[in-house]
């Protein structure tokens, strides 16, 4: 799981050769969406730190269901002004799980790196509370990335 920005899906395959760590012709995306929204939240990143309260955070659940053999997991945003709220409301979307537990938890502006961003410009995200509530919504298709990484130093 890699979080990047980028006006484009194209525009993230050198930051992601930059921070790809695993074996050479590898790299691929499988899954992206442009986070515009979040948990009745419209989502923004401007140049100015936001002065409201609320984080969002990037949560992967875990639990499971008896009729398989596995664990199961969701990666869901929520808007919180702490971890653990963040945490009861995620784990609320995971009710009808057996044992549903945050496996891994972000807060997203730290996830995302915005302090380093590609443009070197520090960005903030913003959020705004949006009436209807909106469904994050998500490309899946299988994209091999090539190249080579950008060296660093």
């Amino acid at each position: 799981m890699r979080f990047v920005v980028a006006p484009s899906i194209d525009q993230t395959h050198a930051e992601l050769l930059r921070q790809w760590w695993g074996k050479r012709g590898t790299l691929h995306i499988d899954c992206w969406a442009e986070l515009n929204h979040a948990d009745g939240y419209d989502v923004a990143l401007r140049p100015e730190p936001f002065v409201g309260e609320e984080r969002l955070y990037f949560i992967n659940l875990g639990g499971y269901d008896p009729t398989e053999f596995a664990e199961r997991h969701r990666n869901i945003f929520v808007v919180a002004a702490t971890e653990n709220q963040a945490k009861a409301r995620a784990i609320k979307r995971a009710s009808h799980w057996v044992e549903p537990h945050r496996d891994d938890m972000y807060e997203a502006e730290q996830a995302f790196g915005l302090a380093n961003t590609a443009s070197d410009q520090i960005l903030f995200i913003h959020l705004t509370p949006t009436q209807p509530v909106k469904d994050l919504a998500f490309t899946c298709d299988y994209i091999p990335i090539h190249g080579r990484p950008a060296k660093s130093g």
